[in-house]
């Protein structure tokens, strides 16, 4: 037998402790209930059957068998093949129950306060503990031993309290428990055994395969790495037979370039030089007819304009001193009154006004002053700014010429080069532009001339008839109103005008003596090439881009 086993039940007054004997008796009287209806039902039995399994009854069993690893179950025996299967530590490990049975201990600060247990021996295997505040309760194995009570006393009792504690049909349904509870653990047990064994197995069989599948791993990764490396070998031998042609075809087309790079490169030395010459002494005859034909118009149009502005100018101030002399006497005759008017009245305030405009004209200055000084400050600060930032460009880019001098070099060349032949394409362009707008402005006078003369010879054709039907009718040459408009007399209204619509009429009606007679207007040519100032400026631009261009093209070869 293992020691006895300790319950502890905390019971705050001593009422508590009977209702919890009448629970406890009120569970095992549902028990015998249960039993007695046979509603109670199980599952279906393992087929293997313990073979040291007895069927106890009550009278053949003197005492109650607990098994040595459960916990405290009220009529459960003890099965013996489970000595076979597992051994005492294990088992107790597996079947021992994780509820605590004992009370923990409490802080060693409350012995202090509460007052100290008395025991009390109430009974066999039950030992009362109590305080003023606290009631615990011990029971121990033999509390759970049954008590041997003579027939004659068990009459005696029945008969004085008309009950009956002795129950068969209890007893057999706590046998029949605890022979299905022994069948239960048997068959956990062997099912744990099974269970182990087919997981060492798969433990086994995974370690193998696993084995297996890493040496096929490591096969294929020692074939792939041949593979590569014979690949390897063949590439770098085909890029290297590779490289070597390319560079041979390389060198040999870079010095087949290097010679006509020689060559047009002579060819441009002396192409340069006589496209410079010639260049030189066209430009030279330009610029003198230009300059010529320039300073001539120039003080054509300076002289007319100067004649132009001077006699309006004179015209202008004349008008306008006198009308400014006019308006000064009589601005001096009302400052006369009024100054006498002011100074009768403010005599004492003449001079404190006088320094008050001194002080004021002085601050207006020394503000404008100031000013003027900020102005030049700000503009000192952003030149030095901008002078900063340009030396360092400038100095950026010296060095970026100095590193790339003989790139920019050939740069230039190539693009001198194109430039000339740009040059020289634009030039006959403008030369076939200038000859094509030259007859067009040719033709175009032509044209004018011709309806002038069209028109002219019309006129003079209509007089000449107008003349001779006057002789034959004689009728005056004056032209009247077209034939659709009537004359008719204007009616001075009695009052003035009342509504906006009358107001308007009268506007725009007032100082009419005849109806307006529609003239006819004289066409004039619409462009006239000797006096119209757009021909002139657009001759005088074409002349000058001309010149700007070759210009140009003279000083970027040069």
């Amino acid at each position: 037998m293992m020691p006895s086993e300790v319950f502890y039940v905390n019971i705050t007054s001593p009422d508590q402790s009977s209702r919890a004997a009448t629970a406890v008796s009120n569970s095992t009287s549902s028990l015998a209930y249960v039993n007695s209806h046979g509603k109670l039902r199980w599952g279906y039995r393992p087929k293997s059957s313990p073979s040291s399994a007895r069927p106890v009854t009550s009278q053949q069993s003197s005492k109650i068998h607990r098994p040595k690893t459960a916990a405290v179950f009220v009529g459960k025996t003890e099965c013996d093949r489970v000595h076979q299967l597992e051994h005492e530590p294990t088992r107790r490990h597996n079947l021992e129950s994780h509820l605590p049975l004992k009370k923990a201990k409490p802080p060693p600060w409350q012995k202090v306060l509460e007052a100290p247990l008395v025991p009390f021996q109430t009974g066999p295997g039950y030992i009362l503990t109590r305080s003023k505040t606290k009631c615990h309760v011990t029971i121990k194995d033999e509390f759970f031993d049954p008590v041997q009570v003579d027939n004659r006393e068990v009459s005696l009792t029945l008969t004085q309290k008309g009950q009956s504690h002795l129950d068969p049909e209890r007893d057999q349904l706590i046998v029949q428990l605890q022979q299905q509870i022994s069948d239960l653990t048997l068959y956990l047990e062997e099912e744990r055994l099974n269970h182990k064994q087919t997981k060492q197995r798969a433990e086994e069989f995974l370690r193998d395969k696993l084995d297996q599948l890493n040496s096929q791993h490591r096969d294929h990764v020692r074939d792939l790495e041949s593979e590569h490396a014979e690949e390897m070998k063949k590439q770098k031998q085909l890029i290297e037979q590779e490289h070597g042609e390319i560079q041979s075809t390389l060198e040999k087309q870079i010095s087949k370039m290097v010679k006509e790079i020689e060559f047009l490169q002579g060819a441009f030395e002396s192409y340069k030089s006589t496209l410079h010459s010639e260049t030189v002494d066209k430009l030279k005859a330009k610029e003198d007819d230009l300059r010529n034909r320039f300073a001539e118009e120039k003080q054509a149009a300076l002289h007319d304009l100067k004649t132009k502005f001077i006699l309006e100018k004179n015209q202008e101030r004349a008008n306008t001193e006198k009308e400014h002399r006019k308006a000064i006497d009589a601005l001096r005759k009302e400052n006369k009154r009024e100054m006498d008017g002011l100074l009768k009245r403010f005599s004492n305030a003449a001079a404190d006004m006088e320094k008050m405009k001194k002080c004021t004209a002085e601050l207006e200055e020394t503000k404008s002053e100031l000013e003027k000084v900020k102005l030049s400050y700000d503009m000192t600060c952003q030149q030095l700014a901008s002078t900063t930032r340009s030396l360092t460009d400038s100095k950026v880019r010296l060095m970026e010429f100095e590193e790339r001098f003989q790139e920019k070099v050939s740069q230039v060349d190539d693009k001198y080069r194109h430039r000339l032949q740009e040059l020289m394409t634009q030039n006959t362009e403008l030369k076939r532009m200038f000859v094509q707008k030259c007859g067009e402005l040719y033709n175009e006078k032509i044209h004018t001339d011709q309806q002038m003369k069209q028109k002219v010879k019309t006129v003079k054709e209509t007089m000449e008839i107008l003349i001779k039907s006057k002789h034959r009718a004689d009728v005056s040459v004056v032209l009247g109103g077209p034939p659709y408009l009537s004359r008719t007399g204007k009616s001075r209204p009695l009052s003035a005008p009342l509504t906006r619509e009358e107001t308007q009429s009268a506007h725009q009606t007032a100082g009419n003596v005849e109806l307006p007679t529609k003239h006819e207007e004289f066409v004039s040519p619409d462009i006239n090439l000797d006096s119209s100032p757009k021909a002139k400026e657009l001759r005088a631009e074409l002349l000058s881009s001309h010149g700007d261009r070759e210009q140009r093209g003279f000083f970027k070869a040069t």
